[in-house]
């Protein structure tokens, strides 16, 4: 699962979801010193590495 979770994200944003986890970096836009609404949207990072502003990107997240 975690090849897979990488070999994705090297395809979609030709970056790595790992060095991304391990730099606290948003593995899409880029963006370091990430803050999230919740609980739920901090595992979400922990699974996609996208900051929260990216999550509310494709998931659809509520306007702040």
């Amino acid at each position: 699962m975690e090849e897979m979770k990488e070999a994705m994200s090297f395809n979609l944003y030709g970056r790595s979801r790992n060095i991304a986890l391990a730099a606290g970096q948003c593995v899409k836009c880029g963006q370091y010193d990430l803050e999230f609404r919740d609980e739920l949207s901090r595992k979400e990072y922990g699974i996609s590495a996208l900051c929260q502003c990216c999550q509310d990107g494709i998931f659809g997240g509520e306007e702040e």
